[in-house]
């Protein structure tokens, strides 16, 4: 029987270097079929990145895109994916030949929804525990530098997977998130799978090294800008994943959290920038999640434009 294709979507921008050993390891995958679909929100393609996505038009499909954001990259990505099966990893990761294979087993397994996959840290403690959701305090807990197997509540955005069937029952990402550094939006979309009725499966097996790239991406470095951001998407998590019962409690979490920022960043501004956040996260959190149906860039081809 025929191995199930897979689609690995790398959303970019603006980090050439680390992009070029992603798709390095990508490239050295086992699984086949196997896509490897870019979507470059950067204003140019460096050399090696080029030569590589040119190399290999069978596997590499490179999408040059005019928006910029994480989850809209995201949903760009698993609309133009090739395979039903679709993982995400960031461009600043490496990993062994085995990352696709594991999550495709995984994502196989009887009513799982999304796999979230093992990530190391260089430098980090190890400290392995099992990830999940705090409704009291709408804060994700835990991390995921274990090796087993193991029901968890959410995944991180450095290396998860998923089929286009859950993404769409979920609603896809919301783009509503799309503020300040794209925080939680993975976890948003993690709860919004729970509530379909699937389950989140941790695969310590599939696994990558998540560099974390000091610039590019959605980093932010105005401390206002990050509190608002942070601020806005934990609203959207309180509004809609909390309850009733807890939101104060959350709510109070989220204001501490909001003076500790300023506080740690000598910010007035980041406290009015925090409130005003909070106050947008609440309101967006009780809309449906935005999720931009997005055609190909005219002319792409299957390596770059």
């Amino acid at each position: 029987m025929a191995e199930p294709g897979a689609t690995v979507v790398v959303a970019t921008l603006n980090r050439g270097g680390f992009l070029a050993e992603c798709l390095t390891d990508l490239l050295a995958q086992e699984h086949r079929p196997l896509e490897i679909l870019v979507v470059d929100q950067s204003a140019e393609v460096p050399d090696d990145v080029s030569r590589l996505a040119d190399g290999s038009p069978e596997l590499i499909s490179y999408h040059r895109v005019g928006f910029r954001g994480l989850p809209e990259a995201r949903n760009y990505g698993w609309q133009h994916a090739k395979h039903d099966a679709i993982i995400f990893v960031d461009d600043d990761i490496r990993c062994g030949p085995r990352l696709v294979s594991e999550h495709v087993r995984a994502l196989g397994t009887g009513g799982v929804g999304v796999v979230a996959g093992g990530i190391d840290v260089p430098g980090a403690p190890a400290a392995p525990s099992v990830p999940r959701f705090s409704r009291w305090t709408a804060t994700p807990v835990g991390d995921f530098a274990a090796t087993g197997e193991a029901e968890v509540e959410h995944a991180k955005g450095a290396n998860f997977s998923a089929t286009r069937e859950v993404i769409e029952a979920a609603g896809g990402f919301d783009e509503a998130l799309n503020v300040g550094p794209a925080l939680y939006e993975e976890l948003e979309f993690c709860l919004r799978v729970r509530a379909c009725g699937y389950r989140i499966r941790f695969n310590g097996a599939a696994r990558l090294t998540h560099l974390a790239a000091p610039g590019g991406g959605c980093r932010v470095a105005e401390a206002p800008r990050y509190v608002h951001g942070l601020a806005h998407n934990r609203a959207i998590l309180i509004r809609r994943h909390v309850g009733w019962l807890r939101a104060p409690v959350a709510l109070a979490r989220l204001e501490l959290l909001i003076l500790s920022h300023a506080v740690h960043y000598r910010s007035l501004r980041a406290v009015f920038s925090g409130i005003a956040g909070c106050a947008g996260g609440l309101l967006d959190g009780g809309r449906p999640p935005v999720c931009t149906t997005r055609t190909r860039p005219h002319g792409l081809i299957q390596g770059l434009p």
